[in-house]
């Protein structure tokens, strides 16, 4: 194995590049004092003499010896750095084992105390196009406020092809929708078809504006006012989650009025 070699394999087990140099050269030979490995490397003394510490006391590969009034450093057994290795990587087997065992608790701590929430504004057409991307990237299951006409009113260019997306992706909808003309005909044919389980409400509750709350994520879309605000915040999110799945179990009943008056 050539010297460059050895150096790289040193290096990886984290040793710095004088560090490398001193072990290299009490392979060549040993034992040698401080002072003559310094002449070598051209190196001040004290500069080895700490290097040769580290390698002595920390990495255990090699060893110190006094002879008279002087210390003398060798490198006995090159299998001592297998055995550093080893005993390395047995370490980092506990830590890994303590870190899993903490996992609960660091969790804990980041979802109440560290981690604040993120916030993204998208302006304009593109803006809302790209959040309602975002959703088809990030949900496997959506809840929230929206009007199927408003959809295809404010943002033609991105409906009706952002439906077939959303069904080919398996990502289900649960929707609270006003019940406009155009939203009880879109509903009642598309219902299946695009994986959506709505409710409908009573049409004066139509604003122009949607609500999409999946995971950990908010996003507030508003059509006139042509803007997107996402939110990233798990107690938000949460929460808003809780309150729609109340307001979707008790508009079941606005939802079968509506719905038994078209059937008349």
């Amino acid at each position: 194995m050539k010297e460059q070699s050895i150096s790289n394999l040193l290096q990886n087990i984290g040793l710095d590049e004088l560090e490398i140099h001193c072990y290299i050269q009490l392979l060549k030979k040993s034992p040698q004092k401080a002072s003559e490995i310094a002449r070598r490397l051209e190196i001040p003394k004290t500069t080895v003499l700490l290097a040769l510490q580290k390698l002595s006391n920390e990495f255990h590969i090699v060893k110190r010896m006094k002879r008279k009034n002087t210390y003398l450093f060798s490198v006995d057994d090159p299998t001592e750095i297998l055995r550093f290795v080893q005993q390395r990587q047995q370490q980092l087997k506990d830590q890994e084992q303590k870190i899993q065992s903490a996992l609960p608790e660091l969790r804990a701590m980041q979802q109440y105390e560290t981690v604040k929430p993120k916030m993204y504004y998208y302006e304009g057409k593109e803006g809302m196009k790209k959040a309602f991307l975002q959703v088809l990237e990030e949900a496997d299951h959506i809840i929230g406020y929206g009007s199927n006409e408003d959809e295809l009113k404010y943002l033609p260019s991105l409906y009706p092809d952002y439906y077939k997306k959303r069904v080919a992706k398996k990502i289900s909808v649960k929707a609270i929708i006003p019940a406009t003309l155009f939203n009880i005909q879109h509903t009642l044919e598309t219902e299946q078809k695009h994986i959506r389980h709505s409710r409908l409400i009573p049409a004066e509750c139509n604003y122009p504006i949607e609500v999409n709350v999946y995971k950990h994520t908010v996003i507030f879309f508003s059509y006139e006012e042509n803007f997107a605000l996402v939110i990233k915040s798990k107690p938000i999110a949460d929460c808003l989650q809780k309150m729609f799945e109340f307001a979707f179990e008790y508009s079941e009943k606005f939802d079968q009025d509506i719905r038994k008056r078209l059937q008349k």
